[in-house]
């Protein structure tokens, strides 16, 4: 339901219950009325208590629809998160794969891979993930044929490595914020509907017991008769 619908609503219940106050008084107003005429108390005082248990349920479920709104708002902004996070991190997929692409075409040139079976050895060692490249760096050094350009290499590797490590972190960390906010949505929406046709209902019993206590009220000679 609508914030206006609600405002409406509210509206209709705050009629309601004026009406039910002012049947009151005038059962209260006429106790000196004849002893044949009806007596309309029960009648008035359960269109007030239903008229309150209404309006309690109106209450309630205004505050659902206010709590659906918002976790609409939520979900979302989650998803937006998610979305970009996830854009993230696949750039950062496709940087690193381009970056191994590039020092792995580099290192089948003769003239740029250090020489020796040491060198191939810890390239062996590097590949099958025995050794970090600050390891292989560091044997690199001590061998010959390592040079500025290869050590760059290795830093920008490292950086690259880091920066995809941390885009799949954050996009886990955000589909589960976003899991999260989806399930209260959902939760929400259904509580919404639920308290809105529990008030509906509610609203609907009051009404006909206002009725009835009107009718009785006639009766008796205390309310006058519609025309």
């Amino acid at each position: 339901m609508s914030e206006s619908a609600f405002t409406v609503w509210g509206g209709v219940f705050a009629a309601a219950v004026l009406a039910v106050a002012a049947l009151a008084l005038l059962v209260s107003g006429n106790t000196g009325a004849r002893k044949s005429a009806p007596d309309c108390r029960p009648l008035v005082e359960e269109a007030r208590e239903l008229e309150e248990i209404a309006a309690a349920a109106f209450t309630k479920a205004l505050e659902a629809a206010d709590t659906a709104a918002r976790t609409t708002v939520e979900l979302e902004n989650a998803e937006n998160h998610r979305d970009e996070c996830d854009r993230h991190q696949v750039g950062a997929a496709h940087a690193l794969a381009d970056g191994l692409q590039r020092v792995s075409i580099e290192e089948s040139a003769p003239s740029r891979e250090p020489v020796g079976e040491a060198s191939r050895a810890a390239m062996v060692a590097y590949r099958q993930g025995a050794i970090s490249v600050e390891q292989l760096q560091t044997l690199w050094h001590r061998i010959d044929g390592w040079d500025a350009t290869q050590e760059e290499q290795s830093h920008e590797l490292t950086r690259l490595r880091a920066e995809d490590v941390e885009a799949r972190r954050r996009y886990d960390a955000a589909a589960i914020l976003e899991r999260s906010a989806r399930q209260a949505y959902e939760i929400a929406q259904i509580a919404a509907r639920a308290l809105t046709e529990e008030a509906a209902e509610a609203a609907a019993e009051a009404q006909e017991a206002r009725i009835a206590a009107q009718k009785c009220l006639r009766r008796s000679g205390r309310l006058p008769t519609q025309r």
